[in-house]
Protein backbone atom coordinates (compact mmCIF):
# COMPACT_ATOMS: atom_id res chain seq x y z
CA UNK A 1 0.00 0.00 0.00
CA UNK A 2 1.26 3.23 -1.21
CA UNK A 3 1.51 5.77 1.75
CA UNK A 4 1.22 9.48 0.78
CA UNK A 5 3.24 12.33 2.51
CA UNK A 6 1.81 15.16 4.70
CA UNK A 7 2.26 17.74 2.01
CA UNK A 8 1.01 15.62 -0.70
CA UNK A 9 -1.90 15.02 1.28
CA UNK A 10 -3.37 17.93 2.60
CA UNK A 11 -2.36 19.67 -1.19
CA UNK A 12 -4.96 16.64 -2.42
CA UNK A 13 -7.37 17.97 0.39
CA UNK A 14 -6.93 21.45 -0.59
CA UNK A 15 -7.28 20.82 -3.74
CA UNK A 16 -10.76 18.89 -3.64
CA UNK A 17 -12.26 21.45 -1.20
CA UNK A 18 -11.25 24.60 -3.60
CA UNK A 19 -12.79 22.75 -6.51
CA UNK A 20 -16.25 21.75 -4.28
CA UNK A 21 -16.47 25.57 -3.13
CA UNK A 22 -16.40 26.81 -7.04
CA UNK A 23 -20.06 26.94 -7.39
CA UNK A 24 -20.53 28.36 -4.06
CA UNK A 25 -19.15 31.30 -5.23
CA UNK A 26 -19.50 31.63 -8.79
CA UNK A 27 -21.53 34.33 -9.55
CA UNK A 28 -24.79 34.16 -11.41
CA UNK A 29 -24.95 36.52 -14.84
CA UNK A 30 -26.60 39.33 -14.82
CA UNK A 31 -30.22 39.59 -15.79
CA UNK A 32 -30.66 41.10 -18.09
CA UNK A 33 -32.77 44.88 -17.78
CA UNK A 34 -36.66 44.33 -17.86
CA UNK A 35 -38.96 46.61 -19.92
CA UNK A 36 -40.88 49.44 -17.39
CA UNK A 37 -44.41 48.50 -16.64
CA UNK A 38 -46.90 51.46 -18.29
CA UNK A 39 -50.33 51.72 -16.96
CA UNK A 40 -53.11 49.71 -18.46
CA UNK A 41 -54.96 53.32 -18.92
CA UNK A 42 -52.06 54.30 -21.16
CA UNK A 43 -54.16 53.04 -24.47
CA UNK A 44 -52.92 54.54 -28.19
CA UNK A 45 -55.89 52.56 -29.70
CA UNK A 46 -57.72 55.40 -28.36
CA UNK A 47 -54.71 58.15 -28.30
CA UNK A 48 -53.45 58.06 -31.83
CA UNK A 49 -55.58 59.41 -35.02
CA UNK A 50 -56.40 56.04 -37.51
CA UNK A 51 -54.17 55.36 -40.19
CA UNK A 52 -55.29 56.72 -44.00
CA UNK A 53 -58.26 54.74 -45.17
CA UNK A 54 -57.53 52.16 -47.98
CA UNK A 55 -57.66 53.67 -50.96
CA UNK A 56 -58.56 56.90 -49.48
CA UNK A 57 -56.27 60.32 -50.93
CA UNK A 58 -54.21 60.38 -47.82
CA UNK A 59 -53.43 56.62 -48.69
CA UNK A 60 -52.86 57.26 -52.18
CA UNK A 61 -50.28 60.13 -51.05
CA UNK A 62 -48.49 57.48 -48.16
CA UNK A 63 -47.91 54.97 -51.21
CA UNK A 64 -46.86 57.47 -53.71
CA UNK A 65 -43.88 58.96 -51.36
CA UNK A 66 -42.64 55.74 -50.65
CA UNK A 67 -42.56 54.82 -54.49
CA UNK A 68 -40.40 58.32 -54.88
CA UNK A 69 -38.16 57.07 -51.66
CA UNK A 70 -37.86 54.07 -53.55
CA UNK A 71 -36.30 55.73 -56.89
CA UNK A 72 -34.16 58.41 -55.33
CA UNK A 73 -32.70 56.31 -52.59
CA UNK A 74 -28.94 55.66 -53.00
CA UNK A 75 -26.82 52.92 -52.09
CA UNK A 76 -25.33 54.54 -49.27
CA UNK A 77 -29.24 55.10 -47.90
CA UNK A 78 -29.62 52.15 -48.22
CA UNK A 79 -26.76 50.49 -46.36
CA UNK A 80 -27.27 52.74 -43.26
CA UNK A 81 -31.38 51.92 -43.32
CA UNK A 82 -30.44 47.96 -43.36
CA UNK A 83 -27.78 48.63 -40.28
CA UNK A 84 -30.24 50.79 -38.12
CA UNK A 85 -33.08 48.20 -38.44
CA UNK A 86 -31.28 47.14 -35.52
CA UNK A 87 -33.02 48.63 -32.54
CA UNK A 88 -30.42 50.43 -30.44
CA UNK A 89 -29.61 53.67 -29.35
CA UNK A 90 -26.03 52.72 -29.87
CA UNK A 91 -26.97 53.41 -33.30
CA UNK A 92 -26.10 57.04 -32.93
CA UNK A 93 -22.41 56.23 -32.38
CA UNK A 94 -22.15 57.40 -36.00
CA UNK A 95 -23.24 61.21 -34.49
CA UNK A 96 -22.44 61.22 -31.10
CA UNK A 97 -18.35 59.35 -31.15
CA UNK A 98 -17.04 56.09 -31.20
CA UNK A 99 -16.62 55.95 -27.94
CA UNK A 100 -20.71 56.03 -27.57
CA UNK A 101 -21.17 52.44 -26.79
CA UNK A 102 -22.67 49.80 -24.86
CA UNK A 103 -19.76 48.74 -22.87
CA UNK A 104 -18.30 52.03 -21.86
CA UNK A 105 -21.72 53.18 -21.12
CA UNK A 106 -23.08 49.94 -19.64
CA UNK A 107 -26.03 52.37 -17.22
CA UNK A 108 -26.55 54.19 -20.25
CA UNK A 109 -26.95 51.05 -22.09
CA UNK A 110 -29.67 49.59 -19.85
CA UNK A 111 -32.00 52.53 -19.80
CA UNK A 112 -32.34 52.35 -22.84
CA UNK A 113 -32.46 48.89 -23.41
CA UNK A 114 -35.04 48.89 -20.94
CA UNK A 115 -37.13 51.63 -23.53
CA UNK A 116 -36.51 49.33 -26.19
CA UNK A 117 -38.56 46.06 -25.02
CA UNK A 118 -41.22 48.76 -23.48
CA UNK A 119 -42.22 49.91 -27.15
CA UNK A 120 -44.02 46.97 -27.97
CA UNK A 121 -46.41 45.99 -25.13
CA UNK A 122 -47.81 49.73 -26.14
CA UNK A 123 -47.25 50.17 -30.28
CA UNK A 124 -47.98 46.29 -31.06
CA UNK A 125 -51.86 46.40 -29.94
CA UNK A 126 -52.45 49.74 -32.00
CA UNK A 127 -51.15 47.45 -35.03
CA UNK A 128 -53.35 44.33 -34.67
CA UNK A 129 -56.20 46.55 -33.96
CA UNK A 130 -55.86 48.62 -37.63
CA UNK A 131 -53.69 45.65 -38.78
CA UNK A 132 -52.74 48.02 -41.88
CA UNK A 133 -50.71 46.03 -44.60
CA UNK A 134 -47.35 47.18 -45.11
CA UNK A 135 -46.43 48.71 -48.67
CA UNK A 136 -45.38 46.04 -50.31
CA UNK A 137 -48.28 43.98 -49.60
CA UNK A 138 -50.48 46.78 -51.02
CA UNK A 139 -48.95 47.25 -53.62
CA UNK A 140 -46.80 45.42 -56.43
CA UNK A 141 -44.52 48.39 -57.04
CA UNK A 142 -42.85 48.63 -53.64
CA UNK A 143 -39.46 47.00 -54.01
CA UNK A 144 -38.72 46.18 -50.27
CA UNK A 145 -35.21 45.61 -49.22
CA UNK A 146 -36.72 43.52 -45.80
CA UNK A 147 -39.83 41.54 -45.65
CA UNK A 148 -40.84 42.16 -41.86
CA UNK A 149 -44.12 40.07 -40.59
CA UNK A 150 -46.98 42.06 -39.00
CA UNK A 151 -48.72 44.94 -39.35
CA UNK A 152 -47.51 48.79 -40.39
CA UNK A 153 -49.54 51.21 -38.10
CA UNK A 154 -47.59 52.85 -36.22
CA UNK A 155 -44.25 52.20 -36.71
CA UNK A 156 -42.09 50.42 -34.17
CA UNK A 157 -39.06 51.87 -35.31
CA UNK A 158 -40.64 55.18 -35.97
CA UNK A 159 -41.65 55.05 -32.08
CA UNK A 160 -38.39 54.05 -31.34
CA UNK A 161 -36.40 56.48 -33.01
CA UNK A 162 -38.31 59.51 -31.46
CA UNK A 163 -37.97 58.20 -28.32
CA UNK A 164 -34.43 57.72 -27.81
CA UNK A 165 -34.17 61.17 -29.66
CA UNK A 166 -36.29 62.91 -26.59
CA UNK A 167 -34.65 60.80 -24.16
CA UNK A 168 -30.96 61.28 -25.61
CA UNK A 169 -31.41 64.84 -25.83
CA UNK A 170 -32.74 65.40 -22.25
CA UNK A 171 -29.32 63.37 -21.70
CA UNK A 172 -26.85 65.10 -23.51
CA UNK A 173 -28.67 68.73 -24.62
CA UNK A 174 -25.32 70.19 -26.26
CA UNK A 175 -26.07 67.59 -28.72
CA UNK A 176 -29.48 67.88 -29.16
CA UNK A 177 -30.13 69.06 -33.00
CA UNK A 178 -27.76 66.06 -34.27
CA UNK A 179 -29.35 63.66 -31.57
CA UNK A 180 -32.76 64.70 -33.85
CA UNK A 181 -31.33 65.16 -36.91
CA UNK A 182 -29.53 61.05 -36.57
CA UNK A 183 -33.22 60.25 -35.20
CA UNK A 184 -35.07 61.38 -38.41
CA UNK A 185 -32.41 59.27 -40.47
CA UNK A 186 -33.77 56.65 -38.36
CA UNK A 187 -36.93 56.48 -38.97
CA UNK A 188 -36.49 57.13 -42.29
CA UNK A 189 -34.90 54.14 -43.18
CA UNK A 190 -38.09 52.62 -42.55
CA UNK A 191 -39.42 54.15 -45.77
CA UNK A 192 -35.68 53.74 -47.92
CA UNK A 193 -36.73 50.11 -46.88
CA UNK A 194 -40.10 49.87 -48.30
CA UNK A 195 -41.35 48.54 -45.50
CA UNK A 196 -43.09 51.62 -43.71
CA UNK A 197 -45.27 54.75 -44.84
CA UNK A 198 -44.50 58.02 -43.65
CA UNK A 199 -47.95 57.85 -41.30
CA UNK A 200 -46.68 55.30 -40.18
CA UNK A 201 -43.69 56.83 -38.86
CA UNK A 202 -45.58 60.01 -37.60
CA UNK A 203 -47.81 58.27 -35.78
CA UNK A 204 -44.54 56.25 -34.26
CA UNK A 205 -43.51 59.91 -33.05
CA UNK A 206 -47.04 60.44 -31.52
CA UNK A 207 -46.81 57.22 -29.64
CA UNK A 208 -43.47 58.15 -28.36
CA UNK A 209 -43.97 61.21 -26.96
CA UNK A 210 -47.17 59.55 -24.89
CA UNK A 211 -45.49 56.77 -23.36
CA UNK A 212 -42.38 59.24 -22.69
CA UNK A 213 -44.85 61.35 -20.62
CA UNK A 214 -46.09 58.44 -18.41
CA UNK A 215 -42.51 57.15 -18.04
CA UNK A 216 -41.43 60.38 -16.55
CA UNK A 217 -43.75 59.90 -13.89
CA UNK A 218 -41.77 56.34 -12.96
CA UNK A 219 -39.55 56.81 -10.24
CA UNK A 220 -37.66 53.88 -11.49
CA UNK A 221 -37.36 55.53 -14.78
CA UNK A 222 -36.24 58.68 -13.24
CA UNK A 223 -33.64 56.91 -11.15
CA UNK A 224 -32.49 54.97 -13.92
CA UNK A 225 -32.32 57.95 -16.02
CA UNK A 226 -30.47 60.25 -13.26
CA UNK A 227 -27.83 57.16 -13.28
CA UNK A 228 -27.40 57.57 -17.25
CA UNK A 229 -26.73 61.16 -16.98
CA UNK A 230 -24.11 60.67 -14.82
CA UNK A 231 -22.20 58.02 -16.34
CA UNK A 232 -23.16 60.57 -19.22
CA UNK A 233 -21.30 63.63 -17.36
CA UNK A 234 -18.14 61.76 -16.98
CA UNK A 235 -18.17 60.95 -20.79
CA UNK A 236 -16.78 63.11 -23.28
CA UNK A 237 -18.52 62.78 -26.65
CA UNK A 238 -15.89 62.31 -29.70
CA UNK A 239 -17.73 64.41 -32.25
CA UNK A 240 -19.20 67.75 -30.74
CA UNK A 241 -22.26 69.23 -32.26
CA UNK A 242 -23.07 72.57 -32.50
CA UNK A 243 -26.17 73.29 -30.37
Amino acid sequence: MTVLSLPRLVQGLLTALLFAAVPAFAQKAPEPPRPYVLEATLDLVTLLPPPPAAGSAADKEDLAQVLAIQQSRSEAELALARADAEASVFRFADTLGEGFSAPRLPRTAALFERLTKSIGAKVNPVKDHWNRPRPFLASSAVQPQQRPDGATYPSGHGALARLYALVLSDLLPAQRRAIFERADRFARGRLVLGVHYPSDIEAGAIAASVILAELRRQEEFRSDFAAAREELAAWQPAKAAAP
